[in-house]
């Protein structure tokens, strides 16, 4: 099997953050493959493997017992393989958000401590090779678009956002550079061309061109000409004049607290709106 499928740019973040942006940018490269959303097809499928464990036959190469953590990371692989065309030098994808399979472990008994462990320990059995960022987007204009686009309720964005802070800010993630979001859009350039340095992958200006569209505005189609969005590219995508329509009592002050922490692990802050 291709030894590249271990050696993924991975992108962790929470939904609403840019990273369709991100993507696009990576996408636009034209030594880089693009897999997407995969968070579910990583973690459900190492799930059904894993629950396989002492049902199927072992595997025996070489004259050793292949071990069973060594076996499901090949099975994900495998689907990744199947299912993608991933021809290029490199390929990138994101698996955003906390999968389907965390909520069950969740309701079976596992801490948020033990899940994050966990969640890390396959990232790292699946793509041994691979490098992880993250892109930071103000939270206050996470929670303004997740509200706006999924309708959900705003108390538990600011938990699902916190909760994605600690994953990241876990003693085993594997996460070492943030995108800032404002950066990227007011500097478009070298913002990228930091994050390619950073990925010792040499910058191409193509990717430039995942500038000229707006990604998942809202579910009128995914990829929109920045024209109908002049009100948005004007205000650097900033909601700051609609921060006054959040309640920011209902987050929990840990929650916020852990967002400002992962923030300032990268080097940065942000502002909150004061209450009137």
């Amino acid at each position: 099997m291709n030894e590249k499928l271990k050696s993924p740019i991975t992108l962790i973040s929470h939904g609403r953050s840019g990273t369709s942006l991100i993507q696009n940018i990576f996408d636009a490269h034209p030594d880089i493959s693009v897999a997407g959303e995969t968070a579910d097809l990583i973690f459900s499928t190492w799930y059904s493997l894993w629950r396989a464990k002492g049902i199927v036959p072992g595997l025996i190469e070489n004259g050793k017992v292949v071990p069973w953590k060594q076996r499901a990371a090949r099975g994900v692989r495998s689907v990744f393989n199947e299912i993608f065309n991933l021809e290029t030098q490199y390929w990138m994808q994101k698996p955003i958000g906390q999968p389907f399979v965390s909520s069950y472990l969740r309701k079976q008994g596992s801490t948020l401590d033990e899940w994050f462990e966990l969640y890390w320990s396959i990232l790292d059995d699946v793509f041994p090779t691979g490098k992880f960022i993250t892109i930071l987007r103000q939270p206050c204009d996470v929670v303004l678009s997740a509200k706006g686009y999924w309708d959900r309720d705003e108390s538990q964005i600011w938990s699902d956002i916190a909760t994605m802070a600690r994953c990241i800010l876990h003693k085993s993630s594997k996460i070492t550079y943030a995108v800032n979001f404002e950066e990227l859009v007011q500097q478009p350039e070298q913002t990228s061309k930091n994050l390619f340095s950073h990925l010792d992958i040499p910058y191409d200006p193509k990717v430039l061109k995942a500038f000229g569209h707006i990604y998942v505005p809202n579910k009128d189609g995914w990829k929109q000409d920045k024209s109908a969005f002049e009100d948005k590219v004007k205000n650097n995508f900033s909601r700051r004049d609609q921060w006054d329509k959040l309640n920011l009592s209902i987050a929990k002050p840990d929650d916020l607290e852990v967002i400002d922490k992962l923030w300032h692990r990268f080097g940065y802050s942000f502002d909150l709106p004061v209450a009137s």
